[in-house]
């Protein structure tokens, strides 16, 4: 009886065990693709996210990814408005241009195996919720045209960072 009861207290030690380490190592909060149709991203059609903030002593880098079709799309950037409701419906707005050609018209960009190109960039370091819960965030595109062609697809991943002050 005495060596049942040790297995069963090791085992349920072990699960609680792997229960809390997994709830405390998770670092991604959203990683979501949108795809655009007719590779068309609509200037005023905003992406729509919800995502779970779990505290506000957490901070979060926002990362932003968009594919491009080069034949389509020329520009070498595009600026994006990303607006982030809280479940108070609280409302912060943050603006960013995902910069896709360098100074050169050299594209900053990883190539896919289908030849379109793939920009990826930070657009909101350290990034504290003010509240937790549910928050939606909105992504849309503010260039001055109502359409822009050749964006085939959004992609936003929300990691939790690593704020560390130096000595």
């Amino acid at each position: 009886m005495q060596k049942h009861s040790f297995t069963f207290r090791a085992i349920l030690g072990s699960l609680i065990c792997l229960a809390v380490l997994g709830s405390c190592g998770r670092k991604t909060l959203l990683d979501e693709t949108r795809t655009f149709q007719s590779d068309t991203w609509m200037r005023f059609n905003p992406e729509k996210f919800q995502v779970e903030a779990p505290n506000t002593e957490d901070c979060y880098n926002f990362v932003v990814s968009v594919t491009v079709d080069t034949s389509r799309y020329h520009e070498p950037a595009v600026p994006i408005t990303m607006t982030i409701e809280s479940p108070s419906t609280e409302k912060r707005t943050l603006f960013s241009t995902l910069i896709l050609r360098n100074a050169e018209g050299s594209w900053l960009a990883h190539t896919n195996p289908d030849g379109t190109l793939t920009a990826t960039q930070t657009v909101r370091q350290f990034y504290f919720f003010n509240t937790t819960g549910t928050h939606t965030i909105e992504i849309s595109q503010r260039t001055n045209k109502y359409e822009i062609r050749g964006i085939q697809s959004l992609h936003f991943n929300i990691q939790k960072a690593k704020l560390e002050y130096p000595e």
